[in-house]
């Protein structure tokens, strides 16, 4: 029933997002690293890590998104941080361990939008800031309880931000621990594999 509120408050008060257009796109061909979980009833998370290696070197992104609503129910957050960032954050030689050390001042301010937006359930009001600064430390081992090779293009609109997916990969699932932004990883669902020449596109609207 929580969850559900969840979702219908994303559909009912879209995100008010910075005045100007941003526009970001990432090519993935290489490791990635995934994990969703819901620290609490009232809050969940999204992360996904992914490489791009080519000829002329490796460069990294980031996809990370959050949502929650206060204990009293007065007010509903999302946070998303979408972009390029240090791309020694993110070791390992292949997919049977992985590690993201990532900091938000590692992302590129040239090709990366993060954003935390609040709204207000009872006026409806909406008050939108830069995301906080923090960091996410992970670890990933590959665990092989499941295999899957994935071909999936997705389009997903929250307030004025989509982001459009479209992945080629093969997949394995996976053990994470760690922290992200403080908050201890307690199991949740966490992937590893290499993308295909997939990409990540974001489109952020006034």
């Amino acid at each position: 029933m929580k969850r559900l509120l969840m979702i219908s408050i994303m559909v009912l008060f879209p995100v008010a997002l910075m005045a100007q257009v941003a526009h970001l796109k990432f090519v993935q061909n290489g490791e990635f690293a995934s994990l969703s979980e819901s620290p609490t009833p009232l809050s969940s998370f999204s992360l996904s890590a992914s490489r791009n290696t080519t000829n002329s070197g490796t460069t990294a992104n980031i996809n990370f998104q959050s949502f929650s609503i206060a204990s009293d129910f007065s007010s509903f957050t999302i946070v998303e941080i979408i972009g390029a960032f240090t791309p020694t954050d993110f070791t390992g030689q292949n997919t049977q361990n992985l590690a993201l050390a990532f900091s938000t001042a590692d992302l590129d301010p040239a090709n990366s939008l993060s954003l935390s937006c609040t709204i207000n359930l009872s006026t409806f009001t909406e008050t939108c800031t830069a995301a906080p600064a923090g960091t996410i430390n992970v670890s990933f081992r590959e665990n092989d309880a499941q295999s899957t090779e994935l071909v999936l293009g997705t389009v997903t609109t929250v307030g004025k931000l989509t982001t459009r997916f479209h992945q080629r990969s093969d997949n394995s699932s996976a053990t994470a621990t760690g922290t992200v932004f403080g908050t201890p990883v307690t199991g949740g669902s966490a992937t590893v594999g290499i993308n295909h020449s997939s990409t990540l596109e974001a489109i952020r609207t006034q």
